[in-house]
């Protein structure tokens, strides 16, 4: 009777060890859950003081390992929407740079928690953030820092040509035309891929017009080879304009490279946007002659019987050729 007793008390000083931490967890669960409650139910009206609560709430949930489960998952799935949330409170505040920093906490949450959703928007966001950083940095002349802001937006969204364009206009600024020409061709490339009209307007207008440029000034300085390498560049650019061509032919002719002059000559009439007929057949007509082709040479050379250039077409055929 006696040990029947004993055993009994032992088994209730047991049950009261075992009953004890039980009770404590419920109770730290408890807290985790309100914790989280107060966090879910102002992220919106005060993301701030939700991440408070939330951060928190994952706290005492990772403590409790496994009987805090539940909680810390629920935590989780709210921490990048915070985030997100309190990035564009003061993006509306137009604190731009803390912004920034908040958006790139959005952005590491929602990848640790998997938080595809939050992820998506914030990879949607974040590049026009850094484009607007390094427009604000180009009007202010910080060359630089506008190029690492753009770069920044690139590695979040590559085909995205206006960070592309902001790096070729910043380049431009600091006298790098190597680099603008490389940036306005990848953002032609890139324009063109998400039909962006404008913006692959922008960057072959541009391109197009800096290296017709030089080209012109290298042909009048009678420097023809640097100007075939100019020409030839802006044909990345715009390979459907006629003029182009023409000028390449012109050089070849004076560089005496005529099967290239016979080559252009024919793409500038394929193409010839408003071009004097005549001067391209004429052009053609004098690279036959010299190639030995004086019956492709009489031909080009009736086609150019019109306008200033009549009275040259003239003398090739009738004293130089003696076409028929």
């Amino acid at each position: 009777m006696k040990t029947t007793n004993k055993l009994k008390a032992l088994l209730f000083v047991l049950s009261l060890i075992v009953a004890l931490p039980s009770v404590g967890f419920a109770q730290t669960v408890r807290e985790a859950l309100e914790e989280y409650n107060k966090g879910a139910t102002i992220i919106k009206e005060n993301p701030d003081k939700a991440l408070e609560h939330l951060y928190r709430a994952l706290e005492i949930s990772e403590d409790l390992d496994f009987e805090g489960r539940e909680a810390k998952e629920l935590t989780e799935s709210l921490i990048p929407r915070a985030h997100l949330q309190r990035a564009m409170n003061l993006y509306r505040a137009k604190k731009m740079l803390e912004c920034i920093d908040e958006m790139e906490k959005a952005r590491e949450t929602a990848e640790k928690y998997f938080d595809g959703n939050t992820m998506n928007r914030v990879e949607r966001i974040m590049p026009q953030l850094y484009n607007q950083l390094g427009n604000r940095e180009y009007r202010a002349d910080n060359f630089e820092k506008a190029i690492s802001y753009y770069k920044k937006a690139i590695e979040i969204k590559s085909d995205y040509p206006d960070p592309l364009l902001g790096i070729a206009l910043a380049n431009e600024k600091q006298e790098n035309f190597d680099g603008m020409l490389e940036y306005l061709k990848k953002t032609l490339e890139v324009a063109n891929k998400v039909n962006d009209r404008d913006k692959a307007d922008d960057a072959q207008r541009k391109g197009k017009s800096y290296l017709l440029s030089k080209g012109d000034k290298a042909q009048k300085a009678k420097n023809h080879e640097e100007a075939v390498k100019f020409f030839t560049k802006a044909l990345e650019f715009d390979n459907t304009d006629g003029t182009i061509y023409f000028l390449l032919a012109v050089s070849h002719s004076e560089l005496e490279n005529w099967e290239e002059v016979v080559e252009n000559t024919n793409y500038a009439l394929e193409n010839p946007n408003g071009l004097d007929e005549a001067g391209v057949y004429y052009q053609l007509g004098v690279a036959h002659q010299n190639l030995g082709n004086n019956t492709a040479a009489c031909e080009a050379f009736n086609n150019a019987l019109t306008g200033s250039y009549r009275a040259a077409a003239e003398y090739q055929i009738n004293e130089v050729l003696k076409c028929n």
